[in-house]
């Protein structure tokens, strides 16, 4: 299921791109106003990177408390270390087809963290991403097999299983 990164809510067809609830519509990031990027990167600290962005902490957790979902803007590229960890009303996780990079302790302690779909052009995952997230049950990722620049302990302490598709789709 994927989630709009500006009102939280769920889509019901992954494949959309204008958010049927708040008229939210995907578009190139260069497509984007100052103002709607300030608006989607709100509740994050963020740099830009290359061609994408790094999402460095939450700013504004009551966002993930009220909502218990992350949609993260789909121009991001990568989650520093860290960024979410403790996050301790996370429940549902949708990460952009643009990601490149998870890392070290990411979504560590998110212990409500029950969702999560990882895509396709994930190339890296660092050690101990999804750690103690207790209620973390299976992971979906778009890969037919963990891929050579994932951690071997990128999910130390969670109970999770992985399970593998050669699909992209939340």
């Amino acid at each position: 299921m994927k989630f709009c990164p500006m009102c939280g809510m769920p889509q019901l067809e992954a494949g959309l791109t204008v958010c049927q609830f708040c008229d939210y519509e995907e578009k190139a990031v260069e497509a984007l106003s100052k103002k709607e990027i300030y608006d989607l990167m709100a509740s994050y600290e963020y740099e830009w990177i290359g061609d994408g962005v790094r999402i460095k902490a939450v700013k504004n957790i009551r966002d993930i408390a009220l909502r218990g979902a992350v949609a993260i803007p789909h121009f991001v590229t990568e989650i520093a270390a860290g960024a979410f960890a403790h996050c301790k009303f996370l429940a549902r996780l949708d990460l952009p087809k643009g990601l490149r990079s998870i890392g070290e302790g990411a979504f560590a302690h998110c212990r409500d963290l029950f969702d999560v779909f990882i895509p396709a052009r994930v190339s890296h995952i660092g050690k101990g991403a999804f750690s103690d997230c207790y209620d973390l049950g299976a992971i979906r990722a778009a890969a037919p097999a963990q891929p050579e620049g994932w951690d071997s302990e990128w999910l130390s302490g969670c109970p999770a299983k992985v399970e593998w598709s050669s699909f992209d789709e939340a």
